[in-house]
């Protein structure tokens, strides 16, 4: 290990008495050197004259590394990434001030990652050697981050904080074969949002709560031009490079049939289950009998008016709301149509500590204070992550957080309400993103009428099952 060299300015005025006595000299500088990498080079034969002590080069190695050491202790930075940009992440910046204000010594400084290569650079950082020391992580990266050492335990104290304080689906998001790796941060749930003029302009009168009532509504919306191209849809499938659009509909409708993805080990898959071919099979409907088709967007085409239903998350809102502008007051909020025993599908993400940050304990305090009240702007507000995921339309499962944030627009509060005990944590799988791209590739084509539901998702079974071979 190469030594350290340079002495900080400020520390080369420690005070003589620091150097007490001559047979104590060598005992009270060792007492500050901590790191093995506190050293100097020793082939030197020299004295050093320090306090008006004359040290020989052993001793004089103890002094550089005790200086070294209390320079470090006084001044760390501590590295945040995340996956928002400066003005979204405004009020945790803010935050981030008022923390250093707080903690002379400590910096924080905010690195912008891009969310779809987030994973991937946190794992070529860490090979470099520059790895932050707090990431936010999207919930289904979280196990292939604890399988390759990157995350570090939390303190027991602030798990019993998340334990005590959030929503247990949420909790569940950031743990990992029974470990917490962090505190959750955003939170998104998937329900049905209709348009309902267009379904009470179709003769709808309140959202469906069945699927039967879901294709009744969907059938009545439905126009067509002369061309027969689709004008108004009655439900629309939302596109995305990851497929999410497809796969957290899907999962929704199968948790709602009481069924799992994976066995509880993750030995196995689930995909080939009666209640997950039937999921396939009712989304695939929706376009062969011409209630929608691929053609027609969600993302696009309900903010602008076209479509009267989708299943959708909280954070889409902002866009809905650009879109429809004064109709925005027609959107309704509500369960997934599968029945009573309804269920939906929750991601999250969550600010964990890299296990090899040499600021460890600082990043976890600024970790635990950027989600509790200590941090809000303003006395009895929320948490500066609580009042940054407000701004954002997003959900926070913070319970300290939602009371100070007070009664959610009619929007919001249906989303909030799942999270109590409606909703489910997307499976934290290995290889998570690979095994969701294949279901995604699967339903595309079952939804496009290309194969049957049944042996494609047989097919898509034995592919997954490979993949959980490996890993479990």
């Amino acid at each position: 290990m190469p030594c350290r060299s340079g002495l900080p300015r400020n520390l080369l005025l420690r005070p003589q008495s620091v150097w007490a006595t001559a047979s104590s000299e060598l005992e009270t500088l060792r007492s500050f050197v901590t790191d093995p990498g506190d050293c100097v080079d020793l082939s030197l034969d020299l004295y050093v004259d320090l306090g008006g002590i004359a040290m020989k080069p052993f001793l004089f190695a103890a002094v550089t590394g005790a200086i070294a050491s209390s320079a470090a202790a006084q001044d760390q930075t501590v590295e945040v990434a995340m996956h928002y940009t400066a003005e979204q992440a405004a009020p945790l910046l803010a935050c981030f001030d008022r923390y250093e204000e707080a903690n002379p010594g400590t910096s924080i400084t905010y690195q912008q990652l891009s969310y779809r290569d987030y994973l991937q650079t946190v794992l070529t950082s860490r090979i470099a050697g520059q790895a932050p020391d707090i990431y936010n992580v999207y919930s289904i990266w979280a196990a292939q981050m604890v399988d390759n050492g990157v995350l570090a335990e939390m303190p027991d104290d602030l798990a019993t904080y998340v334990r005590d304080t959030y929503a247990g689906g949420t909790v569940d998001a950031a743990t990992i074969d029974g470990t917490l790796w962090g505190v959750p941060t955003e939170v998104s749930v998937y329900m049905l949002v209709s348009n309902m003029a267009l379904l009470r302009e179709a003769g709808i009168e309140e959202p469906p709560t069945t699927w039967e009532g879901l294709r009744e509504a969907a059938e009545a919306v439905t126009t067509r031009n002369d061309q027969g191209r689709i004008e108004t849809a009655g439900f629309a499938f939302a596109e995305s490079s990851s497929g999410a659009g497809v796969v957290h509909p899907y999962y929704a409708l199968t948790f709602s049939k009481g069924q799992d993805i994976y066995s509880d080990d993750y030995s196995e898959a689930n995909l080939v289950s009666e209640a997950s071919v039937e999921s396939a099979r009712q989304l695939a409907a929706l376009v062969a009998d011409g209630m929608t088709d691929r053609t027609v967007d969600a993302y696009d085409d309900f903010p602008a008016g076209g479509v009267g239903m989708m299943i959708m998350a909280n954070w889409y809102e902002s866009a809905i709301r650009e879109g429809l502008g004064d109709r925005f007051e027609d959107v309704v909020v509500s369960q997934i149509p599968a029945g009573e025993d309804w269920r939906t599908m929750q991601y999250a993400f969550f600010m964990g500590v890299d296990s090899g940050s040499d600021v460890s304990e600082a990043a976890w305090d600024v970790v635990r204070y950027a989600n509790s009240a200590e941090s809000a702007a303003e006395e009895g507000g929320p948490s500066c992550v609580g009042e940054m995921m407000n701004k954002l339309g997003a959900l926070t499962a913070n319970d300290a957080d939602n009371a100070a944030l007070g009664d959610p627009d009619a929007f919001t509060a249906p989303f909030q309400e799942a999270l109590t005990d409606r909703a489910i944590s997307q499976p934290n799988v290995l290889q998570a993103s690979e095994i969701e791209g294949l279901i995604a590739q699967t339903l595309d084509t079952v939804i496009a009428g290309e194969a049957e539901a049944a042996p494609a998702m047989e097919d898509l079974n034995t592919q997954v099952e490979d993949i959980l071979f490996e890993f479990y």
